[in-house]
């Protein structure tokens, strides 16, 4: 009997691993898809400055203001944020902004201070004309801007209070914490306090994946909405981007408007049907993604939509920089599922919500839903130690899988699995 075979190429950090799957196993290959955008990068951000959503023009985003400051996100995503600045810079000193009227201030979140060549690398030579400021979860730099109707103190960076006006920059893709990013993100958790960002992650551990990663309006996305308008934070310049990372459309305006108008389109380009889920799932989590678990977990939450319970996921994640430096926590407890995490959120052993709802999120699928082995540069005993199945390659991970599930497994690879949003078309 001839056994047709379909090969696919996989990217771990710069290497591409070829994986060979029997085309009757094979469900389906999902990766972002190729579009054509109306009209070069250039030009469409052009267009969406001088056309803002929920605004008549550029200047009366401005509406008279005397200073500005650009919150733009990190090295961790992949928006091509060393071209959008220029032009939004152009505009605001044809406003009437001298250079020491305008700062950029990094949306860090809280992941690690960059190196220089990460910001350079994000923000090209600009960085060395304006006054670039680094957000600092856990230092000082912060102002209090109110409370949450439960109590939770909001605090964001006080660079806020310098400026007049605030303005964003960032990329929308599907996001397990806020149902896409782009709009309101950039803000919470971006240049947020603990408190708010642990209250806003911890409310998405709550919520099961299915019920949230890719959905518009969630109760996550209010409370970051409600958070950067007290930051008074005026528009965002969000991008959304295809398989190659080419920009097909780039909306400017009012951040809530921007947000619903760009998450319809990368619904578009992310969102990917299969018929069923499948038995095992193979995610590959590319380059920026891959910088350690805390962000290659996206791979995770994508591949969790197309995994039967009880099935395998196989993660090709590089991490050389481990589980997560900002977050120790992780490697202390494990993953575990949620209803184990909220006791020792409730006994107070653990009083970082951020990191309790990354442990819960991650654990509920490793623990509860599926086997999840692990190809990374994490050392086997720290990658078993908090819930992974440690396994040598792509090639004996799959074999392992298909024998364990049988000859009629169905198999799904996803390609840069972080961005992925798989949909099962009768769950639709």
């Amino acid at each position: 009997m001839i056994i047709m075979l379909v090969s696919i190429d996989l990217h771990y950090g710069r290497k591409v691993l070829k994986i060979e799957i029997p085309k009757r196993n094979l469900l389906a290959i999902l990766q972002p898809r190729k579009m054509k955008a109306k009209m070069n990068m250039k030009e469409l951000i052009r267009k969406a400055l001088n056309k803002p959503v929920g605004y008549r023009d550029f200047n009366s985003v401005i509406g008279g203001k005397r200073s500005a400051l650009i919150v733009v996100d990190d090295y961790t995503r992949e928006t091509p944020t060393s071209k959008i600045l220029p032009p939004i810079i152009e505009e605001l000193h044809s406003s009437g902004l001298r250079k020491e009227d305008i700062a950029i201030l990094m949306a860090l979140g809280t992941h690690r201070i960059p190196s220089k060549h990460e910001v350079y690398m994000k923000l090209g030579e600009l960085v060395d004309e304006y006054e670039t400021i680094f957000h600092d979860w856990k230092g000082e730099d912060m102002v209090l801007l109110g409370r949450t109707k439960d109590g939770v103190p909001i605090r964001v960076n006080k660079a806020i209070e310098k400026y007049e006006a605030i303005l964003g920059i960032g990329m929308i893709v599907p996001h397990r914490v806020a149902g896409y990013s782009g709009g309101s993100k950039i803000i919470q958790p971006g240049i947020s306090g603990p408190e708010i960002t642990g209250h806003t992650h911890w409310l998405s551990a709550g919520i099961p994946v299915e019920k949230i990663l890719g959905k518009v309006d969630n109760d996550v996305r209010r409370e970051m909405d409600y958070v950067s308008k007290l930051s008074k934070l005026r528009a965002v310049l969000n991008v959304v981007m295809d398989k190659d990372m080419q920009v097909i459309n780039a909306f400017f305006g009012e951040p809530r408007l921007v947000y619903t108008r760009g998450a319809e389109l990368a619904r578009k380009i992310y969102g990917s049907y299969i018929p069923k889920k499948a038995d095992i799932v193979v995610a590959e989590c590319p380059s920026p993604k891959d910088i350690d678990m805390w962000q290659a977990a996206k791979a995770l939450y994508s591949a969790a939509l197309a995994v039967k319970e009880g099935g395998t996921i196989i993660l090709l994640a590089r991490c050389p920089e481990g589980i997560s430096r900002e977050h120790p926590e992780i490697e202390q407890y494990g993953y575990m599922a949620y209803d184990e995490v909220n006791e020792l959120v409730k006994s107070r052993e653990i009083d970082d919500l951020i990191a309790a709802a990354h442990i819960a999120h991650v654990g509920e699928i490793i623990k509860r839903k599926a086997r999840c082995y692990l190809i990374s540069e994490i050392p086997r005993r720290t990658a078993e130690k908090v819930g992974f199945t440690y396994i040598n390659n792509l090639d004996e991970a799959l074999e392992t899988s298909m024998k364990y599930h049988g000859e009629d497994s169905k198999v799904v690879i996803i390609k840069d699995a972080p961005n992925m949003l798989p949909i099962v078309r009768s769950h639709e």
